[in-house]
């Protein structure tokens, strides 16, 4: 059973720039430490939802190794919003029920953080094999969830966002992707081209015009996550400065 978003991946090339970028925008930023690869580190932006966004850089910049997920190759695009993350209840069933709507699935898989204090966390993920990132990766905590994801003060951001309202997710073959987020989400009461993972939105976008936003996206890095919507206490809207989100596009309001 799927639960809802888990976390979006914001792929930076500086890791210590894009934690003050985002203090700036007016969220607090909690060290995440380093995966178990050895290849990536993290800082976090957790929400009262539970949910939190993932600011991820490779250690070595300039490294050729790449990590299971084929992060690497969107440096050289800019980085920014590059994959989400679905929490699962029961990983195995979830895997199943892919492979049974016709999905290749990698996994699951052991993974794991090593904390900046030495504790060490651990999950299970699984990988669908598909073009881009219509569709997210899965995982199921091993340790506590509460190891893995800050609460308390860690969620009080001053700018008052208290958690993901909505997922944009970009295609250009619009008939397969709902097809695809159909199977995923399980949703027989979807709308259009909008489904629910739990208590999030996820809403299919594909291009107006060839110089839109949607398709310039889609030329540099294929199909996937596109926009951030997030919850605020106090009102209003707003569209959060990309430079300093890294390249992501996020509506706070």
């Amino acid at each position: 059973m799927l639960v809802g978003l888990d976390h979006l991946v914001i792929l930076v090339e500086e890791l210590e720039e894009a934690v003050a970028g985002y203090e700036e925008l007016g969220f607090r930023v909690t060290p995440g430490g380093e995966h178990a690869d050895g290849l990536t580190r993290n800082a976090l932006v957790p929400f009262a939802d539970g949910t939190y966004l993932e600011l991820v850089a490779f250690i070595d910049p300039a490294g050729g190794r790449d990590n299971v997920w084929g992060w690497r190759p969107f440096l050289e695009t800019g980085g920014g919003l590059v994959d989400y993350c679905v929490a699962s209840g029961d990983l195995i069933a979830d895997t199943r029920r892919l492979e049974e709507a016709g999905f290749g699935v990698e996994g699951p898989d052991e993974g794991g953080r090593r904390l900046p204090g030495g504790e060490e966390i651990r999950w299970k993920i699984a990988r669908v094999r598909q073009e881009g990132r219509v569709l997210p990766f899965l995982i199921e905590d091993e340790t506590p969830r509460a190891s893995r994801v800050p609460t308390g003060s860690a969620t009080e951001h001053p700018n008052g966002a208290t958690g993901i309202s909505q997922l944009q997710i970009s295609a250009r073959d619009g008939e397969k992707a709902l097809e695809s987020l159909a199977a995923l989400t399980d949703d027989r009461s979807a709308h259009g081209d909008t489904f629910r993972v739990g208590p999030h939105a996820l809403v299919l976008v594909t291009p107006d015009d060839p110089k839109d936003s949607v398709e310039r996206r889609l030329e540099t890095s294929g199909p996937g996550p596109f926009a951030i919507e997030l919850t605020a206490s106090g009102g209003g809207r707003r569209e959060l400065d990309p430079g300093l989100a890294q390249g992501a596009r996020i509506r706070l309001g």
